[in-house]
């Protein structure tokens, strides 16, 4: 069963669902999109929707060319020593 189908069970299930099993799978996916997955690089833990808006602000920094080239990052490092 590939993700589609899987998707589309689960809607049909969730649709037949009665309170109790909606509050079963809510708390499912609180506790997955709360679960610590990564870590940012000052050491604070990230969640995994945490995680994924990271990687959305990545990608749209590299869209609108919000980047440091690497020469110009190792020009910036040799001020560093000199701070």
């Amino acid at each position: 069963m590939g993700l589609p189908e899987l998707k589309q069970k689960i809607q049909m299930q969730i649709e037949n669902a009665d309170e109790r099993l909606l509050r079963i799978v809510s708390s499912v996916f609180d506790n997955y999109l709360n679960e610590i997955v990564s870590y940012d690089a000052k050491g604070n833990s990230l969640t995994i929707s945490e995680y994924h808006n990271k990687v959305e602000e990545g990608l749209e920094d590299i869209k609108y060319n919000r980047v440091v080239s690497q020469e110009n990052l190792i020009e910036e490092m040799k001020t560093w020593k000199n701070e």
